[in-house]
Parts: structure tokens; sequence; C-alpha cells
């Protein structure tokens, strides 16, 4: 059965796309292997759990604020889970919680927890610095050329670091 994806393509598309699609898949496979040491590094420096990173992180995402249900489905995670990773981040200072007329349980992250997504995203783009500086110089321009029209992509664009004002 032909995969609605591969309608209209020839069959030489067709393994083009098949072989992107591996080779996407194995350089995901290998970045997500060779990064899990560095996000337990990271997680482990800042003493959080892997819930509350994850938590972290979608508050960070969020748009200004993250309630509870939107946290536990941004994570994938039970109600209760969030919960506690929640009431433990705003202890400690990562999140705050914020009054608001519809859900008085929105929760807003501090600079301290910016701070501390500062640094795992700084872990994780070491790890892969490390790997583009260990490329051949030709390798690494050719990376290059294959990225930039995938960075101009606004899901991908809107994803890159801003520069830092003044600097």
């Amino acid at each position: 059965m032909q995969a609605a994806s591969d309608r209209g393509h020839t069959g030489p598309e067709r393994a083009v796309r098949s072989d992107l699609g591996a080779g996407s898949s194995a350089i995901a496979a290998f970045f997500g292997k060779e990064g899990v040491a560095g996000i337990f590094s990271a997680v482990d420096a800042l003493d959080l759990t892997m819930t509350q990173v994850r938590v972290l992180h979608h508050a960070a995402e969020a748009d200004p604020e993250l309630s509870g249900k939107e946290a536990a489905e941004s994570v994938v995670m039970s109600m209760a889970a969030v919960s506690r990773a929640v009431d433990s981040l705003v202890r400690r200072g990562y999140l705050e919680r914020r009054e608001d007329l519809v859900d008085r349980r929105m929760k807003g992250i501090t600079e301290c927890g910016r701070r501390a997504i500062r640094y795992s995203e700084a872990v994780h783009r070491d790890m892969i610095d490390r790997f583009v500086e260990a490329l051949p110089s030709a390798e690494r321009e050719r990376l290059a050329a294959a990225l930039a029209p995938l960075m101009e992509r606004p899901e991908i664009a809107s994803r890159l670091p801003r520069p830092q004002s003044g600097a």
C-alpha cells in the first residue's frame, strides 16, 4: 500500500524521500543518544528532575503563561505528576503563580527559570558544536549550505536564537 505522502511522486522521488527520512532519523537518533549524557549532566547540575525540566521548557515557550492543564497536555503526563513538578519549581523560584480571572493557577517562568533553560540549551548546543567542529571543513560547508534554506522556514526560524541586544 502506498503512503499518502508518496502519492503523485515517481519512483526516484520516493527513493529520495525514503533516503532523506532514513538519514534524518539516523541523525536524530545519533544526537538523541549523544545528547542524553549532556542532558542528564545539565539536569543534575540544575538539581532538577526530567519532568521538571520538561515543564520548565514548556513554560518558557508558553505565551505568556501556562495553566496546569496546558502543562500536562504539553508534556503528555498526568495532572498529578505535572502538579508536583510545578509545585517544586514554584518553591525553588523557577516558576511563579500569577492571578488570572479565568484560571487562578496560571504559571509564569521567572528569570531564574529562564537562566536554567539557557543553561540546558547551552549544554545541548555545545554537544552539537563539538560534532560540527569535528567535521572536515568541506563537510561543514556542505552542511551549512544544506541547512540554510531550512533555517529560513518560519517553523525553524522562530526557534533560532535571537541576537542579544547591545551585543
